[in-house]
């Protein structure tokens, strides 16, 4: 069955009417997700030497204390990147396949993404390195499990971000909090989550949570999708409330107001262009990184 899909999916790329155009991004595509994976992989082995001989600290101490802005970063890369299972699903509800295998592919399918990839280049040459350093192979391995099972998490997490809109906005709204927390010094959450993931070192046998978590949100993925696995009702783009938005007060550029609001429209529409907006007015406070000394290593001469 999985080789039935793939063919399925091999003849949809190459019977597709922007096929060369999906050539050349698809040859882009991977020459830069090999050279993110070497840089990953450099620094999976490098990155116990540099902590050692630099900061003269525990390597697996200072990883674990900042561990938690790198799941939080993997979350927000994948929301903007990461493609949801509804795109492989919708093109195989006119097949005669039953709903559990394509269910299953489709999620299953973001499993192996690149996503998840990059991590086991960055983390499985750290935990060789830490092993091969006289640290506990039996604790590498329950804080290396550990790790996988939270990255799952946030795959499965970022299938909901993208379908209800509750979940995303929730998960903003932590992150802004926490975020704002740490930035006026009022609670910093690396105190709490360190010890943590520390814990998962010191007693492997813990990896086993987040492990049966990501196995809990991959079944409620599953059910999500299974049970709303129909073109006229659940995968179809509802409209709740029928909103009248003229937009009167373009008017007063004339002629040219016609345009205005149709731009608009289509940007509020599209997730990418929406994207897009919100990035740009978040770089323009990008300059605030250089100017206010938030950041120490900003001030040096070659940042300047």
């Amino acid at each position: 069955m999985i080789k039935h899909f793939l063919t399925l999916e091999w003849k949809s790329f190459l019977r597709s009417a922007s096929f060369k155009v999906n050539v050349a991004l698809k040859i882009l595509m991977i020459f830069g997700a090999l050279i993110m994976l070497l840089y990953a992989l450099g620094i999976g082995v490098a990155l116990y030497y540099i902590i050692k001989e630099y900061l003269n600290q525990d390597p697996l101490v200072v990883v674990n204390k900042y561990l938690i802005f790198y799941i939080v970063a993997d979350l927000v890369f994948r929301y903007f990147l990461q493609k949801m299972p509804i795109v492989n699903i919708k093109p195989l509800l006119v097949l005669p396949l039953k709903k559990n295998k394509i269910v299953s592919f489709g999620i299953n399918k973001t499993m192996i993404s690149f996503f998840n990839i990059i991590h086991a280049f960055l983390f499985i040459p750290f935990s060789v390195v830490l092993i091969i350093e006289g640290y506990s192979v039996v604790g590498v391995l329950g804080w290396h499990f550990a790790l996988l099972g939270l990255f799952y998490c946030n795959n499965f997490i970022n299938i909901f971000v993208n379908s209800k809109d509750v979940v995303f906005y929730s998960i903003v709204a932590i992150l802004v909090l926490l975020g704002a927390l740490l930035y006026f010094n009022i609670f910093d959450f690396t105190i709490y989550t360190a010890p943590l993931f520390q814990a998962f070192y010191n007693h492997p046998y813990l990896a086993a949570i987040p492990l049966i978590l990501a196995c809990i949100l991959y079944k409620t993925a599953f059910s999500y999708f299974k049970k709303n696995l129909y073109l006229d009702a659940g995968l179809a783009q509802k409209v709740a409330i029928a909103e009248t938005n003229n937009m009167t007060w373009l008017d007063r550029f004339g002629s040219v107001s016609t345009f205005l609001k149709n731009d608009i429209k289509l940007i509020k529409r599209n997730k990418r262009s929406k994207t897009t907006v919100i990035m740009s007015v978040l770089f323009v406070f990008y300059g605030l990184f250089f100017f206010t000394g938030s950041i120490s290593m900003y001030d040096g001469p070659f940042w300047r």
